[in-house]
């Protein structure tokens, strides 16, 4: 079987998500390589959210060479190296991707595009919610059955199997009306329609909306309100692993895994 390098496969993928209704555009700053380039000779594909060290280590372990990435490698946005590259964790990081003939593929503005977002139906999934309990296609909102907050957030925290989540509201309040975000991509909790938002980040004050303080008023008042917040990192990890599952068929010649890229959060005891 010839050899498939990581341009091949790139091109692929360009060409699904076309079809798809996703041409590709190369104006995206993201969506890119960010060590290597096309030319490598790729032995299997890792899919991960951000390419930490944990994530390329474990890749390289499993004889994965190149890492399909969401999210930066080197803790900015544009992957800009030239803040970092004085850094002694820069340089440890990119001597390892040398010696290991590693390269990184992101691909972050695309796949949002793509209908369903991963994020989204990767994060739905990870909680535990049933899809046909989605409220319209790609609404975001789920009805569960009714429970309590603090339930809800256990089962939450239970079924990722995260050591530390976020909450905010009366544990005891009933809920049943679910809006799930993904990263930034987090709903205001004030709709009358939502009674809990799950979701990646936000910022807490001078946002679009204070979705934390207004659920504290929510419950110090009794109405019932909830505010889980996983982060930005555990809420779009999961997308991942659906990037993975949709790359499968793609390049059936090679191996292709779901890479976590850690546990960002600790909860000390």
């Amino acid at each position: 079987m010839p050899a498939l390098t990581a341009g091949e496969i790139v091109n692929r993928i360009k060409a699904v998500m076309a079809v798809e209704g996703v041409p590709w555009s190369d104006l995206s700053t993201r969506d890119r390589f960010k060590f290597g380039g096309p030319d490598t000779v790729v032995h299997g594909i890792a899919t991960t959210f951000m390419g930490t060290f944990e994530a390329i280590t474990k890749a390289s372990q499993l004889g994965l060479n190149m890492i399909v990435t969401h999210e930066d490698t080197y803790w900015n946005d544009p992957d800009d190296t030239t803040i970092v590259d004085a850094d002694p964790v820069y340089k440890m990081k990119v001597d390892f991707l040398t010696e290991h003939g590693m390269v990184i593929f992101r691909i972050h503005d695309h796949m949002h595009r793509q209908r369903p977002d991963f994020t989204f139906s990767g994060v739905a999934r990870e909680i535990g919610l049933d899809p046909t309990t989605e409220t319209a296609p790609g609404s975001h909102r789920f009805v569960i059955p009714e429970t309590t907050l603090g339930e809800l957030a256990a089962r939450v925290k239970a079924t990722r199997g995260d050591p530390s989540i976020r909450v905010v509201g009366d544990p005891a309040a009933k809920v049943s009306r679910i809006a799930i975000g993904a990263g930034m991509a987090t709903p205001s909790v004030q709709p009358a329609d939502i009674d809990v938002v799950i979701g990646g980040e936000q910022r807490e004050i001078e946002g679009t909306f204070d979705s934390p303080e207004y659920v504290m008023d929510a419950a110090t008042l009794g109405v019932p309100k909830g505010w889980i917040m996983l982060g930005h990192h555990m809420t779009e990890e999961s997308g991942m692993e659906e990037m993975a599952a949709w790359l499968r068929p793609i390049v059936p010649e090679l191996a292709v895994h779901h890479v976590r890229s850690g546990i960002v959060y600790w909860a000390p005891a």
